[in-house]
């Protein structure tokens, strides 16, 4: 488990306070919503960070904002999605960490997030959901093609993303690959099992809502983003370790 007090900042630890800094920041600096240029409503407040954050595929690539890849992560819906991933950070990060050290941690942890963002842009492109089902969504996609000017917009461009979760994500399979056999114990429901049949489990569920473009499939996306990546990652890691051993003379 990893501390907030030690004689060096973990980079787990760094990760955790910047995420709940951020999410207090975002309370205190407001906007009107007219700014954000995904979800312009009625004038009503929104965080100045979700507007210039969140990531988007208009926004991002659209609009060559490429920092929102790395900025989502750090914005959260809500108090509820921040302690659910701060929580899953503190108990695997550092189970993670230890192996790769700070920095490769670092890299590893926003890469899985990168590459979330870029599977759920490329699963709602070819379809699976994000699409137009209402006159409002229709409006919507025409207003803000008249006003950023790309007149072949599609509404699964506009919906911004934000969490940590494709991040976390990717370190939860990454331990289910270092310590396979270890077992969780789940709040609810109320279960034991180890974290390769947890790992397993969370894969099979990312997959169900996907392809049934059920609540939150956008997100669910981002999630198998984050698996995916993480998997081949591991995957090669465990390879060359496992060859290293072979080529030392120890099995």
């Amino acid at each position: 488990m990893s501390s907030l007090f030690r004689g060096q900042m973990s980079m787990t630890t760094a990760l955790l306070l910047s995420n709940v800094i951020v999410f207090l920041l975002g309370g205190i600096l407001q906007v009107p919503a007219i700014f954000n240029i995904e979800f312009p409503s009625a004038g009503e407040p929104e965080s100045l960070l979700m507007v210039r954050g969140s990531y988007s595929w208009m926004s991002c690539f659209m609009e060559g904002e490429l920092w929102r890849l790395i900025t989502y992560q750090f914005l959260h819906a809500g108090i509820w999605h921040l302690v659910f991933n701060m929580w899953a950070l503190y108990f695997f990060g550092p189970a993670v960490e230890n192996v790769m050290g700070p920095r490769r941690f670092l890299l590893f942890y926003l890469s899985c997030g990168v590459m979330g963002a870029l599977f759920s842009s490329l699963l709602a492109w070819l379809g699976f959901f994000s699409q137009v089902n209402s006159i409002a969504q229709f409006q919507l996609v025409q207003i803000m093609a008249d006003y950023t000017g790309h007149a072949e917009l599609q509404f699964w461009q506009l919906v911004p993303m934000v969490g940590a979760s494709a991040a976390i994500y990717g370190v939860l399979i990454a331990v289910a690959f270092l310590y396979p056999h270890s077992v969780v114990q789940l709040v609810f429901p109320p279960v034991r099992m180890t974290m390769r049949t947890f790992a397993l489990v969370t894969l099979a569920f990312a997959v169900l809502v996907v392809s049934v473009d059920g609540h939150n499939a956008g997100g669910e996306a981002g999630h198998l983003g984050g698996i995916i990546f993480s998997a081949i990652v591991m995957g090669i890691w465990r390879y060359r370790y496992l060859k290293r051993r072979r080529d030392d003379g120890r099995f």
